[in-house]
């Protein structure tokens, strides 16, 4: 009889780890974490520990014919979608563990747990160089805390040390910086084309089995196909929330799981740069319900527009020379009183000089555009995203309003992004909640508008919708019914 693997809606991970028997770390935190992320886990046990909070006493290695047997058994019916391996305690189950992750062509996680955070018995020496030498060239991501890289490489400064490993082979590494001395728990990514800071308030908390949790987290939303920023940012996010909910038990806090939505105070921050990890820029506030924002091309669109009672518009131009620029936001912002708010698309420094209200930037502007000077010029600040990492990276510089697209397909500028669909507003209008106005843009037409009317986003950006209207004037007027009066039923 053939053998026919189960296709199940949830995701499997493989857990290859140990089983710590208080069940607040290894195998057990693995599994609780999994679950959490609506995957379906497969735990592998490498071995049986003995520890306490006073440490690790023994790695109680499995014999290598139970290890392979386990692992037959574990795959037999399932196809695994990511893997996430922690604790490998010699080198014959170190051999066996690479061949599985060969055997699978999926993203897989190696948190490198090298002994107890209550100390005792080690991970030994040769063991760790036959894991750097041979496994790290076949993970997606290595997520060692600073002490355990350094144990690693012989480097003390991480950011050296993980630009070794990558020449090692590796193909990414996120530093945990959670037990470091700091104000901030923060991470620090690398891989061959982009280096971050991920980072979130610390909690006065000792909590067992965060390292576990946090890699089991990314396998997680690896193995529903997430992007890796993604799923780092959103991972950080679950451990935050799981240690802010963590309950005390026995002389350990645990970690709370839930599958519940995230709060705003979970959200982490993304910043490129070292020296701007919690720094806080305050950009005046914007009002919470922008409402219809057109996003136009000339500055007889604001003109017209305003004349129609828009209150909130942008003038998006593009292969303009500077003079045409200044010329065409001097003139947009002669159309615009004080009840008009006025954003500029990317001229930050054009904005600036003829005091517009705000200014408009996507991701690639905020490396190159001068925040603080757009700070203390006392104009607003709006940010596009187009996924977690995105809205990480807003965060951080704690703009006006936060911009989510495309919420459906467009045609007015080549996306590289999937559509984020109105669930994703929904759900960005309850995170946001009051903190931050949320702005859908992307392929929305009046029907559309009255679907996202529904979730309580308090604008909707549009472009085609209203400039290419057979009658922009009637167009516009039953938006603005729309969204101040509501829908008839």
């Amino acid at each position: 009889m053939a053998n026919t693997k189960m296709t199940s809606s949830l995701p499997t991970v493989l857990l290859i780890g140990g089983l710590d028997p208080q069940g607040c770390a290894g195998i057990i935190a693995d599994s609780q974490t999994v679950s959490s992320h609506g995957c379906h886990p497969v735990p592998l046990i490498t071995c049986l520990t003995e520890q306490s909070s006073k440490g690790l006493i023994s790695l109680g290695a499995l014999e290598l014919s139970q290890f392979n047997n386990q692992y037959q058994s574990a795959v037999v019916d399932y196809d695994i979608a990511a893997i996430k391996v922690g604790l490998v305690p010699n080198i014959e189950i170190a051999q066996a563990v690479l061949n599985i992750v060969k055997q699978h062509n999926v993203p897989v996680i190696w948190d490198p747990v090298l002994s107890s955070t209550s100390g005792g018995v080690s991970v030994s020496s040769n063991v760790q160089h036959f894991l750097l030498k041979n496994l790290l060239p076949e993970i997606s991501l290595l997520t060692p805390n600073t002490v355990e890289l350094a144990q690693l490489t012989q480097q003390r400064n991480p950011i050296h040390a993980s630009k070794r490993l990558l020449e090692l082979g590796l193909n990414a590494c996120l530093v945990k910086g959670g037990h470091n001395d700091s104000e901030w728990a923060t991470d620090y990514f690398i891989d061959q084309s982009t280096e971050f800071y991920c980072y979130a308030d610390k909690q006065a908390k000792s909590v067992r089995g965060t390292g576990c949790v946090l890699a089991s987290s990314i396998a997680s939303n690896m193995a529903i196909n997430l992007d890796i920023r993604d799923a780092i940012v959103l991972a950080k996010a679950y451990l935050t929330r799981g240690i802010r909910d963590a309950k005390s038990i026995g002389p350990y806090h645990v970690i709370a799981h839930s599958n519940a939505d995230f709060e705003l105070c979970d959200m982490p921050k993304l910043t490129y740069s070292k020296n701007l990890v919690g720094h806080q820029f305050n950009f005046p506030s914007c009002p919470q319900r922008l409402g219809i924002y057109p996003v136009v091309d000339s500055s007889d669109w604001i003109r017209k527009l305003t004349e129609e009672g828009i209150k909130t518009i942008q003038l998006r131009i593009k292969e303009a020379s500077e003079q045409q620029k200044h010329n065409a936001v001097q003139q947009a912002v002669s159309y615009c009183d004080d009840s008009v708010a006025f954003f500029v698309n990317d001229y930050w420094k054009v904005a600036i000089e003829h005091r517009a209200y705000g200014v408009h930037l996507g991701q690639e502007d905020l490396h190159d555009a001068n925040l603080l000077e757009i700070e203390q010029a006392g104009l607003r600040l709006g940010v596009s995203t187009h996924s977690y990492w995105e809205l990480a990276r807003a965060l951080a510089v704690n703009p006006s309003y936060i911009a989510l697209g495309p919420v459906f397909e467009t045609t007015s500028k080549v996306m590289p992004w999937l559509p984020q669909g109105v669930e994703r507003v929904e759900k960005w209008t309850r995170l946001l909640a009051d903190t931050y106005p949320l702005v859908a843009i992307g392929g929305i037409d009046q029907k559309r508008a009255e679907q996202l009317y529904k979730t309580g986003v308090g604008s909707v950006a549009m472009i085609s919708a209203i400039t290419m209207a057979k009658d922009y004037k009637k167009s516009l007027m039953k938006l603005l019914l729309l969204w101040e009066g509501g829908i008839e039923e």
